[in-house]
């Protein structure tokens, strides 16, 4: 492994949400890594949540996420919702 990757890696060893994991992983993807091997090597060298193990791994979404795709189909909704529920907040404190 080269050292740009090592560096990326240690700047990045924990992984407690799905946006850091799919950025990990897209960073591997770029650099021709096979979904399997950014895995794996994810699995060797970072630290993860529950939640990512179970939304990414278990569930096999990692198989999904693509390297040319700025934000995962399943975070652009989960950022919408959040983003709707801010607003709603906010519109119901002016009224």
């Amino acid at each position: 492994m080269d050292e740009e990757i090592e560096e990326f890696l240690k700047q990045h060893e924990t992984c407690f949400d799905r946006f850091t994991f799919d950025k990990i992983f897209r960073f591997l993807l770029a650099n021709d890594f096979s979904h399997e091997d950014a895995k794996d090597t994810i699995l060797f060298n970072c630290s993860l949540s529950a939640l990512v193990l179970q939304e990414r791994i278990h569930n096999n979404y990692y198989e999904k996420i693509e390297v040319d795709e700025e934000m995962s189909r399943d975070l652009i909704s989960f950022k919408k919702e959040i983003e709707l529920k801010i607003l709603e907040e906010k519109i119901n404190k002016l009224l």
